[in-house]
């Protein structure tokens, strides 16, 4: 995938795209997860700068809110929620918030994830937690979202954020790491 195939990712700014190349507007709703910081707080930097109504989530509050004052500074227009989507009543109270004051769902970027770094230090709590956040937090989060996106009348887009702990290689080293320590 290359840039010009998504130009709200380009380094060309929104106003030198002819109107046809641009399939969202100010009306376009995109959230974000895990984005008070790194590559969802720049996600949602760029997503604002093309002009999009854009939801930052994060589960500190504090946090959350220091980047939307960050962004604001910045003259960019977000809105803050917390969201927590290791935590299934936390997914709930946001996709209620979001049915109460958005009609559709155009774009979710999956970023919120937790590691704990050193993987061959990792306990079988931290595992836990990590697949409670890197993969059921995802899938429930999306899963409560899609009838969201199914009122969007533009083309919706999920993307996923994975980093080199999400390859398949260090997922299968995980399970047996689990696994072998579970029998002990």
């Amino acid at each position: 995938m290359k840039s010009q195939d998504f130009p709200i990712f380009s380094s060309s700014s929104s106003s030198s795209l002819s109107a046809s190349s641009k399939w969202w507007s100010k009306d376009t709703v995109a959230m974000v997860t895990g984005a008070n910081k790194g590559i969802g707080f720049a996600m949602v930097k760029r997503l604002a700068e093309a002009g999009l109504n854009v939801i930052l989530t994060a589960r500190d509050v504090e946090r959350g809110k220091k980047a939307v004052e960050s962004l604001r500074t910045q003259g960019l227009e977000v809105q803050f929620f917390c969201l927590d989507v290791s935590d299934p009543s936390s997914i709930q109270i946001f996709v209620s918030w979001f049915q109460n004051n958005f009609e559709a769902l155009d774009i979710l970027v999956n970023n919120a994830a937790v590691s704990f770094n050193d993987i061959y230090e990792n306990s079988v709590e931290q595992a836990e937690t990590v697949m409670k956040t890197n993969f059921y937090g995802v899938k429930l989060l999306t899963e409560a979202l899609l009838p969201m996106f199914r009122r969007s009348p533009s083309k919706c887009r999920i993307l996923n954020i994975s980093s080199r702990l999400g390859s398949l290689n260090v997922i299968n080293f995980l399970y047996l790491y689990i696994l072998a320590f579970s029998l002990h």
